[in-house]
């Protein structure tokens, strides 16, 4: 009973994992690492990347950019904005927070980075050029990444089961894998 315990505690430590989907935000010349909410928002932003926007100044906290086109949205009021939150105003506008304060606005959630500091500095005071790109996932010869698959280990043992090739790389350690009747390595 305890075993059966531990590995449904470890199943769900591992779908918790998977879900979320790693991107790197250059700002200022400096890369930071942010983490993505699992919503219909965060995957239609990530379609787009890379994606390199001139942000525009605003209110001395916020950097916003709008897109030419909608986005899904789930809009709540914040109340508290964080440095590092990445956000979507309306259905079209990109919003990127370098310092923390209140709002009575209503935002779609999109992600938020993982360790914000020195991104004020990086921000500056005016207008920004801000790229956006997704982290490496190490994983080479496999067409499709998106589709769930179940996924073998070298010696043919099921390690993932209906998961996203992205995100089991997030979860297994290096080595090589095969999903799909394709291999893949994981670096």
């Amino acid at each position: 009973m305890k075993r059966s315990f531990i590995a449904i505690l470890l199943i769900a430590l591992t779908i918790q994992t998977m879900a979320q989907t790693k991107i790197n935000v250059n700002v200022g010349g400096k890369t930071f690492t942010a983490t993505l909410d699992d919503n219909a928002t965060a995957q239609a932003f990530t379609a787009l990347l890379p994606l390199t926007l001139n942000m525009t100044e605003l209110n001395g906290n916020e950097k916003y950019h709008y897109l030419g086109q909608s986005f899904p949205t789930d809009n709540h009021r914040a109340g508290t904005i964080s440095a590092g939150d990445l956000k979507l105003y309306g259905s079209t506008c990109v919003v990127l927070f370098y310092k923390t304060f209140a709002s009575s606005y209503s935002y779609t959630d999109i992600g938020k980075m993982d360790d914000p500091s020195g991104l004020s500095d990086a921000a500056g005071s005016g207008n920004a050029t801000v790229t956006f790109s997704i982290q490496d996932t190490g994983i080479r010869n496999v067409a499709d990444a998106v589709d769930r698959t179940d996924i073998y280990n070298a010696d043919g043992i099921r390690v993932r089961y209906q998961t996203t090739l992205a995100a089991a790389k997030a979860s297994l350690p290096k080595g090589l894998y095969m999903a799909n009747g394709k291999k893949f390595i994981i670096k």
